[in-house]
């Protein structure tokens, strides 16, 4: 897992306890991703969502986890076929109903698949 990213998020305010406390992220093959994510939570069950951008700027994969009462996500995500090698970029939200609370983002390089090994 590559070093932790803290958030430092301005989009929440300052009532909310629920926040991002830090996100990791680390390519596994050409098309697999881990992804682990700290929260602190408040009471109430809380939606995380977890978008991978491309260097395109396209989406290559996402992940919503809804009434989540787990205060540390551990998730495989698989990308899409036609991603490329490169600058990824991880964003993690953190929603109540339609309120975002947290954002957090992390930006990791994505490698090519060695030759023979793709899957």
């Amino acid at each position: 897992m590559s070093t932790t990213y803290r958030s430092e998020s301005t989009v929440r305010g300052a009532q909310a306890t629920a926040r991002i406390e830090c996100v990791g992220v680390r390519a596994l093959d050409k098309r697999r991703v881990d992804v682990a994510v700290d929260l602190v939570l408040g009471p109430e069950p809380l939606s995380v969502e977890l978008v991978i951008v491309g260097p395109d700027d396209k989406e290559l994969c996402s992940v919503q986890v809804v009434h989540n009462h787990q205060a540390a996500l551990d998730k495989t995500m698989h990308l899409r076929a036609d991603a490329e090698p490169g600058e990824h970029t991880l964003h993690v939200g953190l929603f109540r109903d339609e309120e975002l609370l947290d954002h957090a983002v992390r930006h990791f390089a994505f490698p090519a698949a060695e030759a023979g090994k793709e899957r």
